[in-house]
């Protein structure tokens, strides 16, 4: 324990600043709800979902940037629970995605930021009668939609970042909404 605490310790301690750079790499890991909606409107399954993202950024300049990444999920422990009486089980999602990035700051290392863009996705899901264990047919879908996210972060003098942030992610007809914590690295 004492030996991670001195790493950490010396990551965030390094004087060389690497704010001039335009290039970041990142991730982040979250856990949110997901609402599945069928072909005809009515709700069919969701619960709580965990995800996980991952990025590179090109900044062009202090505010804006480009950002490409994979992400993907599949639902938590309610999910399993609530599955038994539903007849959407067992709902996974997965994509690359291509966003514009803007950042205000706040202060010299603290800055609120939004991420828009959109998603080439692909869902896959079991369809069952509900309190039954059989599966009558499993699905699996490829499209393309809307992505966001706003949050808040700080990066450090040694390029390391850490950030919250609040996910809005529609894969077809599954609607996901995670909080995800997250580090980067400028380079």
């Amino acid at each position: 324990m004492k030996g991670l605490l001195l790493v950490i310790g010396s990551l965030l301690s390094v004087g060389a600043y690497a704010g001039d750079s335009n290039h970041i790499v990142g991730g982040s890991i979250g856990f949110g709800i997901q609402d599945f909606e069928s072909g005809s409107g009515q709700e069919s399954g969701g619960g709580d979902s965990y995800d996980v993202d991952a990025y590179y950024r090109y900044m062009f300049n202090e505010n804006f940037g480009i950002e490409a990444g994979l992400f993907g999920g599949t639902g938590g422990v309610v999910t399993a629970i609530t599955g038994l009486f539903a007849e959407v089980d067992n709902i996974s999602y997965k994509g690359i995605r291509g966003t514009l990035y803007g950042q205000v700051p706040l202060s010299e290392s603290n800055h609120l930021y939004a991420k828009l863009g959109a998603s080439a996705n692909r869902l896959s899901y079991d369809v069952s009668p509900i309190f039954s264990s059989d599966v009558s047919k499993s699905v699996e879908t490829s499209g393309s939609d809307f992505y966001g996210a706003v949050g808040w972060g700080i990066r450090f003098q040694s390029g390391i970042g850490m950030n919250i942030e609040y996910q809005y992610v529609p894969v077809q007809e599954l609607k996901v909404q995670n909080f995800n914590i997250g580090m980067s690295y400028r380079f």
